[in-house]
């Protein structure tokens, strides 16, 4: 687990599904109907196509990653008391957020909404592309690849044309950029899902630091791989009259401890030591034994004795000093958290959500010890650059509470329809996420 960057906002893409690998479709259709409300209907590969989708986020390094591909990792237990593994609930959630698009695509139709000519070209040219690029041009090549998700041209022309249908109803609804949304609504939405807290964050763990034979930190020279020595100490002769230099060809120089034992002397003004990386690039950390566990919590509870609820000016300076969270000084108004969409550290989300305005609390993570006080709402706080951390996608770059906002709202307006939605449990049988397709392209 990585250990840096706490808090950072993981923004889940609602409605992202994908498709079997073992089922085909004939190249002139897209299936089956598996969902169906009035005469609207969303058909079995494109829900295959949905899931493959999602497993391609899931397999993703962002997520679980390779242990995914495994089709054992899908019998592990999501959840233990509910006996739902994770082939169930992702299974679940896929069929969930089709049942969503299926009732927008049924208020699509009520409206009378149709989509423009040219929303529809810009589908075909952007599947064309797809086509040109992976293909060399060649339909039946592309049909191919489209089949280890169960789909076809067909169905991906389907499933894209399904996405626009969506945003073009939501922007029926609720305007461009959620324009026609009174402002009473967008307070509300915020003050009922959002809450915000500051944390003194005291780690369980230690960077491992590049070392030499000595276990000494070894010193850098700025933004180079070239070690930093003080030159100003001595130098070693070899046998052969030539000085001794390290992997760069660079002199070594060397001090005498105060113990009488010879160290690699560091000029360290100007320098930076480095953390040890795994294969995966991250960090390498020691984590705390359990007698320096005790001292932590001691440290804990003194910082919290010298903190008192409701004082946010105290707390802010007791943050100052005693905080270790680097990331921490990104985000000056504390952190914002929405009540569904998932964060790290779900226990420390949790307990900020239980707190009333101005109480502390003492969580443990596998990170450390979190000690943390929720405080009020700012006024307009989606809106401040400030804050943009919470408030923005991650993975598109783009103001994303308005598009949450319109989501809720738009699930809000067809949630009585979803339960009027008809499934065909025999074409569900065989049909999960666990026998899908990995689809990081399509």
């Amino acid at each position: 687990m990585k250990k840096i960057g706490l808090f950072v906002k993981i923004l889940c893409v609602v409605l992202v599904l994908t498709m079997l690998s073992g089922t085909f479709v004939s190249c002139g259709g897209t299936g089956e109907s598996l969902l169906t409300l009035g005469d609207s209907s969303i058909s079995v590969n494109v829900y295959q196509l949905y899931l493959s989708r999602m497993k391609g986020m899931l397999c993703s390094a962002m997520y679980f990653g390779e242990s995914a591909v495994d089709p054992g990792f899908w019998e592990n237990w999501y959840n233990v008391a509910e006996k739902k593994t994770y082939n169930d609930f992702y299974s679940e959630l896929v069929l969930n957020d089709a049942k969503t698009y299926l009732a927008i695509l049924d208020t699509f139709d009520t409206l009378g909404l149709e989509l423009p000519q040219s929303t529809i070209d810009a589908v075909e040219a952007d599947i064309q592309e797809l086509i040109d690029a992976d293909a060399n041009g060649s339909v039946n090549v592309f049909n191919s690849l489209l089949a280890d998700y169960g789909a076809n041209y067909d169905v991906l022309r389907e499933a894209y044309l399904i996405q626009e249908k969506i945003e073009y109803t939501k922007e029926h609804l609720f305007g461009v950029n959620g324009s026609k949304v009174d402002p009473t609504a967008i307070e509300n939405y915020y003050e009922e899902n959002y809450v915000r807290f500051r944390q003194i964050f005291l780690a369980s763990y230690e960077y491992e630091y590049e070392r030499d034979v000595n276990g000494d930190k070894i010193y850098f020279v700025t933004g180079s791989s070239k070690i930093s020595y003080d030159s100003t100490k001595t130098a070693k002769l070899k046998e052969n009259g030539e000085y001794e230099t390290d992997k760069n060809g660079d002199r070594i120089y060397y001090y005498t401890d105060e113990d009488g034992k010879e160290r690699i002397a560091y000029k360290k003004s100007g320098a930076e030591t480095r953390y040890k990386y795994d294969n995966d690039n991250n960090p390498i950390t020691r984590e705390f034994t359990a007698e320096e566990m005790q001292i932590l919590n001691s440290d804990a509870d003194a910082i919290i004795a010298e903190a008192k609820e409701g004082d946010t000016v105290g707390f802010d300076a007791l943050v100052d000093v005693y905080n270790q969270d680097d990331t921490n000084k990104n985000y000056p108004n504390g952190h914002y958290v929405h009540r569904v969409l998932d964060y790290d550290v779900a226990e420390v989300v949790d307990k900020a959500m239980e707190l009333e305005i101005g109480e502390i609390a003492k969580v443990s993570s596998d990170y450390g010890i979190h000690i943390i006080m929720r405080y009020e709402l700012q006024d307009e706080g989606y809106m401040l650059e400030d804050n943009e951390t919470f408030f923005v996608s991650k993975n598109t770059g783009t103001y994303s509470f308005m598009s949450d906002l319109v989501d809720q709202l738009m699930y809000d307006y067809v949630k009585d329809s979803i339960a009027k939605i008809e499934v065909d449990t025999d074409l569900l049988t065989n049909v999960n996420i666990k026998n899908a397709g990995v689809n990081f392209y399509y």
